[in-house]
């Protein structure tokens, strides 16, 4: 497990599986509330965030729209990242 390195978020662990699988994406933990695979490639943002755990109904809007900036504003650095860190099975 790699952590990323372009931007962070308080509160909020991301990361990538170095044999990791495509498309492209990074993982978002917020602990004890939440886990998603955030897919980071040019998508509609409605299928941007794959939740792989939750607890609660649904993942606070406040905390997709900063992952959504985040993605938005370093995109390119994620994709350089993923290329540098994952070799996808």
């Amino acid at each position: 497990m790699a952590k990323m390195e372009c931007f962070a978020i308080a509160g909020t662990k991301t990361w990538f599986f170095s044999n990791d699988h495509l498309p492209p994406h990074f993982h978002a933990k917020r602990k004890g509330r939440w886990e998603v695979r955030v897919y980071f490639l040019e998508s509609p943002t409605s299928e941007m965030f794959q939740v792989v755990w939750l607890k609660g109904k649904e993942i606070p809007r406040a905390d997709t729209k900063l992952l959504e900036e985040m993605v938005i504003a370093h995109r390119s650095e994620i994709l350089e990242e993923w290329e540098g860190k994952v070799q996808p099975q």
